[in-house]
C-alpha cells in the first residue's frame, strides 16, 4: 500500500459509527485489495477515523494495528495524523468512559464541571497545568490519573510520593509542580513499594488501553479531548 503523511484540519465533533458503516467500509475495494480488516470507526465530520489491521498471510512480516482516515465519499484513504483546526490537538479515538470512570488516582477541586486529566508528574507541560489547578478548583472537579512516561527517570519516584497516603495526593502533585523535591526522601518497606508499583501499573495500563499518548491529556465530561489552556 502506498503510504503518505498528511495533516488534516478538522473542526467537527466525533461520533462513533454504527456497525453498518463498519461493514460498508470493510467491503471497499481499496480495503480488500490491500488486505486490511477494519476493527473500529469513528465519525469525524467529513472523514472517518479508522482502526484496522493487516490480514496478510501468516508468513508475512507481522504488523501492528494502525489508524488511518477515509473520506466520506470513500474515494480517498489517508495515512498519517490529523489535527483539529480549533487547537484540540491530534485526532484520536474517543476514550471509553466506562473504562476510566471511577478509576482515577485522586480527585481535586469542588467545581460543577468535571474534567478527567492524565498527567506525568515530571512532565514540564503537566507542571504548568498543575500550577493552574488551585485557581480553577472552584470551577472544576479534576479527576486525576497518573501516567508516568518511561523516558522521565523521576516520574515513578514522584508518583510513589504522591500516592503514598490517600490524604493530600493532589497537594503533593501540585507541590512537585512548584519545585518540591521531597519525593527524594520517601522511605518504603518492600510491601509498600509493591503496592505502589501495582497502583502505578494499573494507572499506566488504563491510560494505554484508553489510547492516551501524551501528557497532559484533559477530557471534558463527555470524554472529548480539550485544550487545557482554555479552561
Amino acid at each position: 500500500m502506498k503510504k503518505f503523511l498528511c495533516s488534516v484540519l478538522l473542526s467537527a465533533s466525533a461520533l462513533t459509527a454504527d456497525d453498518s458503516i463498519l461493514s460498508e467500509l470493510n467491503s471497499l475495494e481499496i480495503i480488500q485489495s490491500n488486505q486490511i480488516r477494519i476493527l473500529k470507526v469513528q465519525d469525524e465530520g467529513n472523514l472517518y477515523l479508522v482502526h484496522g489491521e493487516s490480514t496478510r498471510a501468516a508468513d508475512a512480516e507481522p504488523q501492528k494495528p494502525f489508524d488511518f482516515f477515509i473520506t466520506k465519499d470513500k474515494k480517498i484513504l489517508i495515512m498519517g495524523d490529523a489535527l483539529y483546526a480549533n487547537g484540540q490537538g491530534k485526532v484520536v479515538f474517543n476514550v471509553d468512559k466506562h473504562m476510566i470512570e471511577g478509576k482515577e488516582a485522586f480527585t481535586y477541586g469542588s467545581g460543577k464541571k468535571t474534567v478527567y486529566v492524565f498527567v506525568d508528574p515530571q512532565c514540564p507541560y503537566c507542571k504548568q497545568f498543575e500550577r493552574l489547578m488551585p485557581s480553577l478548583a472552584e470551577k472544576y472537579t479534576f479527576k486525576i490519573y497518573l501516567f508516568p512516561l518511561p523516558f522521565h527517570d523521576d516520574a515513578i519516584p514522584m508518583s510513589k510520593w504522591i500516592l503514598k497516603d490517600k490524604e493530600g495526593r493532589a497537594e503533593r502533585l501540585i507541590a512537585i509542580a512548584n519545585g518540591s523535591t521531597e519525593y527524594h526522601n520517601l522511605v518504603l518497606n518492600e510491601e509498600e513499594d509493591k503496592q505502589l508499583d501495582a497502583m502505578i501499573d494499573a494507572q499506566v495500563n488504563l491510560a494505554e488501553q484508553s489510547g492516551i499518548e501524551g501528557t497532559p491529556t484533559v477530557l471534558d465530561s463527555d470524554f472529548n479531548k480539550i485544550n487545557w489552556g482554555r479552561l
